[in-house]
């Protein structure tokens, strides 16, 4: 009797209390494969670039968005991705290489929650961004959620001592005149080369003496010209004592300067070609526009100088060459460049030949000099 009070009072008691204890991990290890199931992996995450394009030193917003669409509450929930030195997120500074970013969300059932973190654009380039990782303790998951953003070269105030032929009244130039073709001052004899639409027959005829024919063309007032032909070499020549940093702060130099040209003569009004022995993103040897205006040129001109990588590709002479060929005539064309070879130098003598103002801008380690 006294065995079956001991078990009554003692032991039933604990064994209830064992009980109700495994039930409750069992519904606490069940509760928590069940938020797992039904609500981490249910989480639906997506992030864009308020700007799809700005220029390097500017800033933007990425802004991101979590929801819960569960029953369950989904507490600190860390959202991390790496993002690249050239960008700085939310003030962070940006590590060489790649940098982690965490974000730590508290998700009540259907809550979705959006941030707007501050991205800070400090060097050119082209950042696409693919996934992001949503990690709790004990478990991670990946989620895509791409977002691309292009980082222009930086705008630069062209001194006084630049390039500033653009027909605005800035600086005088050798050759800022084109032909205009609706404009006639005069006729003048006929030479090898001349346009068969330029011959004045009337003229031709008055001037034909005893059946002999005289022919004559007209000759054109000139107008502004609008041209711009702007070439960057990537090429350093062999034995150059430059170290690779120095290299890549020489380029970008450059590129700064290119795109400031390219923007400045478009905004006035004008068209402009681009040209440069870079490798490109996608792997290509060269970089190459043709002559055109407009802000769609632009703009594909700017995206373009994002994804270029400062590693030279093809000839220099050779890109300089097959405009040549393609007949580049009274327009201003600047050379962007560290060094003017015999090669280089040949094809800066045909483009004056051919009636081009040549400017060639020097690149340095510290600065861009205006040679010529």
């Amino acid at each position: 009797m006294d065995i079956v009070f001991f078990l009554i009072t003692t032991v039933v008691p604990w064994l209830v209390k064992i009980f109700f204890a495994a039930l409750a991990v069992f519904v606490t290890v069940l509760l928590a494969r069940l938020i797992r199931r039904f609500s981490v992996d249910r989480l639906r995450y997506e992030r864009y670039f308020a700007d799809t394009c700005v220029y390097e030193g500017d800033s933007t917003e990425l802004v991101e968005t979590i929801w819960n669409p569960t029953w369950f509450p989904v507490p600190f929930a860390d959202v991390g991705c790496y993002f690249y030195s050239g960008l700085a997120v939310d003030g962070k500074q940006p590590e060489k290489g790649m940098s982690l970013f965490l974000s730590r969300y508290h998700l009540l059932p259907f809550e979705k929650v959006t941030r707007r973190l501050r991205v800070e654009c400090v060097k050119r380039g082209c950042y696409q961004l693919t996934s992001v990782f949503i990690s709790r303790p004990g478990e991670e998951r990946h989620i895509d959620a791409p977002a691309e953003i292009f980082v222009y070269p930086r705008i630069e105030n062209l001194a006084d001592g630049h390039p500033g032929a653009y027909g605005m009244g800035d600086v005088l130039s050798r050759r800022k005149l084109i032909m205009d073709p609706f404009t006639v001052s005069g006729v003048r004899e006929y030479q090898p080369g001349d346009s068969f639409h330029t011959i004045n027959f009337k003229a031709s005829a008055r001037l034909s003496v005893g059946g002999q024919p005289r022919f004559t063309v007209n000759r054109y007032e000139y107008c502004s010209n609008f041209k711009y032909y702007i070439y960057q070499n990537f090429h350093i020549p062999k034995g150059g004592d430059v170290l690779f940093s120095d290299y890549e702060d020489m380029m970008e130099d450059g590129l700064r300067f290119a795109a400031s040209l390219v923007v400045r003569s478009l905004g006035a009004g004008g068209i402009c070609a681009f040209g440069a022995n870079c490798t490109t993103l996608e792997g290509g040897q060269k970089l190459g526009f043709p002559l055109r205006g407009g802000e769609v040129h632009k703009n594909d001109i700017l995206r373009e100088m994002a994804k270029i990588r400062a590693i030279d590709g093809a000839s220099f002479a050779s890109i300089l060459a097959e405009d040549i060929a393609n007949g580049v005539t009274n327009s201003e064309v600047f050379i962007i460049t560290a060094y003017v070879d015999e090669s280089i130098g040949e094809q800066i003598s045909l483009l004056e030949y051919m009636g081009n103002t040549v400017r060639v801008i020097e690149l340095h380690p510290a600065q861009c000099n205006v040679v010529n």
